[in-house]
């Protein structure tokens, strides 16, 4: 959406960045054979995919793809994501990168959300086939031919298959001259529509994010240079492309950078810890979960990961900056609609002191924050709770096919459902999301609060917190608490150790015990609350 009314020139801190996918690739040009993205078995140089993203935009283009076309892209994370994608992007057209981990019908559902007019694809991942997949979603696929018309996905005219093809996919025609193309890129501007993301909401349904060539390059080039990234770094991640996580702090990370990105199609700890010892990776960005899985691998304590200087793998980072806890990490609060962080802590790399015990950090530049009363939505004095409202720069343009009056304020602030509070010291305190507090008995609870105390008691490793039906109560306090080892937490005495540290009313009604093995996850390796909470639709649980 831009700066806010007002501002007419961007932050100081913007100056001399690249704010398109052709003014990047235009800076890459003076390191060609440099690696940019690394995977267990392929090498993709910065030349090989400036030119290999070239000829597939030249041969796009002949199929009738420009500025604003609204092309799906599934694949898994490999050289075929990358240069379709920057083929895209280098002629304007707008990507809507699709799940590899989604199921037929949720495909569909995305590709309808967004009106996808033509998909490039891959025909298999993690050994199973996509085309199978999507004609699960859309059943009128099957009987087709190339050309398509389509109940379920009206708007979608053709598909390409990387692979083996079907009746209904279609090749590529022969390309369109170089110079057309480089006509095409000298067109695209930092206010195109460059990708729409769809969130990933395990409980609410999904929305498709439209974010702008110029606010996602850069996000990425303002975050690279906070990081200290260069040519010489080399980034390990699992996270998919398809996702903001993995396209901006990673794909796009690398981009602007000059570094490389270390990749697998799908997360394994043991084919994670040989290629960060292998490429020597210098930084690691990726979920609890996998870093947790990493850190307990057989393999772990005989690697050599001493070429590590920062990043979520906490275990191998160098003493100086291997945070005590995991509420001392400098870790900033981000989402899809700001296409990543919205805050940062003053060092990327330095456990936080205690008196920043679990902040996020402050605003990023061309970033505002306020915190508004949940009811009445003005703004609340500084260490007051509240929803945390932004606008800036990284901000989306909005919501594909809703209304900006449904989506922003008159003067441009995002209600992000985030509920938190500033202190004096101008640092984020993140306390939960507001439709996951709990009303119990008349209280509002913030399940972030109970989570906390449950992992400051001895033998805990982590728990999850959720309300669950109470009849006249509306709701009651439930906890799924994962012990550090089998007999690490005695069940019936975690009552009386929370009332040290909760008023009587927080404390959890309801609780299981759950190892981390036996802890339902989604194919992203996130932990699968929906599952949790089935924990207990029996009444069977432990009460308090």
């Amino acid at each position: 959406m831009g700066m806010p009314p007002g501002s007419a020139l961007l932050p100081p801190e913007f100056e001399g960045l690249p704010a398109t996918i052709p003014a990047v690739l235009g800076e890459r040009a003076d390191i060609p054979d440099d690696e940019f993205v690394i995977g267990p078995d392929f090498r993709l140089t910065f030349g090989e995919a400036d030119s290999r993203s070239a000829a597939l935009a030249a041969r796009l283009m002949a199929a009738g793809v420009g500025k604003g076309t609204r092309v799906g892209l599934l694949y898994p994370n490999s050289p075929e994501w990358i240069v379709t994608w920057l083929a895209l992007a280098r002629i304007g057209a707008l990507s809507v990168p699709l799940s590899t981990f989604a199921p037929g019908p949720e495909l569909a559902g995305t590709i309808r959300l967004a009106d996808v007019q033509a998909l490039l694809m891959g025909d298999r991942f993690a050994g199973q086939s996509m085309s199978d997949r999507l004609e699960i979603g859309l059943p009128g696929l099957a009987g087709s031919g190339p050309e398509l018309a389509l109940v379920e996905a009206p708007y979608l005219r053709w598909v390409h298959i990387e692979g083996e093809p079907t009746a209904w996919s279609r090749q590529l025609p022969p390309p369109l001259s170089e110079t057309v193309v480089r006509s095409a890129q000298g067109e695209v501007s930092a206010s195109d529509p460059l990708a729409i993301i769809s969130t990933s909401g395990a409980t609410a349904a999904p929305k498709a994010v439209v974010h702008t060539q110029g606010s996602l390059v850069r996000h990425a080039a303002l975050l690279i240079a906070r990081r200290g990234l260069t040519r010489v770094d080399r980034v390990y991640s699992p996270m998919p492309f398809f996702w903001v996580g993995g396209l901006t702090m990673v794909l796009l990370a690398a981009l602007c950078s000059g570094a490389a990105a270390v990749v697998q199609e799908r997360f394994e700890p043991g084919e994670a810890l040989e290629l960060i010892e292998r490429e020597r990776a210098t930084q690691i960005s990726c979920w609890p979960n996998a870093a947790r899985q990493m850190a307990e691998h057989p393999t772990f304590p005989a690697r050599e990961l001493g070429s590590i200087r920062g990043g979520t793998l906490w275990e191998a980072l160098p003493a100086a900056a291997r945070p005590a806890r995991p509420d001392l990490a400098p870790i900033p609060l981000g989402m899809t609609e700001t296409g990543g962080p919205h805050t940062g802590p003053d060092d990327a790399y330095a456990p936080l002191g205690e008196e920043l015990r679990g902040s996020v950090g402050r605003s990023l530049p061309g970033m505002e924050h306020r915190i508004v009363d949940t009811e009445t939505a003005t703004e609340v004095p500084c260490g007051t709770e509240g929803e945390i409202e932004l606008r800036g720069v990284f901000l989306m343009e909005g919501f594909y096919k809703r209304e900006r009056h449904a989506t922003f304020t008159a003067d441009g602030w995002y209600a992000t459902g985030d509920l938190g509070w500033f202190g004096a010291d101008g640092h984020l305190r993140f306390v939960g999301r507001r439709t996951a507090m709990i009303k119990t008995g008349g209280s509002n609870v913030s399940p972030a609060e109970v989570e906390a105390a449950l992992t400051h008691l001895p033998g805990v490793e982590s728990a999850y917190v959720f309300g669950i039906p109470a009849g006249d109560r509306g709701e009651d306090v439930a906890a799924v608490v994962v012990p550090l080892s089998l007999n690490s937490v005695v069940a019936s005495e975690i009552p009386a150790a929370m009332r040290a540290a909760l008023s009587t009313y927080k404390i959890p009604r309801h609780y299981r015990v759950v190892m981390e093995r036996d802890l339902p996850k989604l194919p992203t390796g996130k932990v699968d609350l929906v599952s949790l909470r089935g924990l207990f639709a029996d009444g069977t649980s432990n009460r308090n």
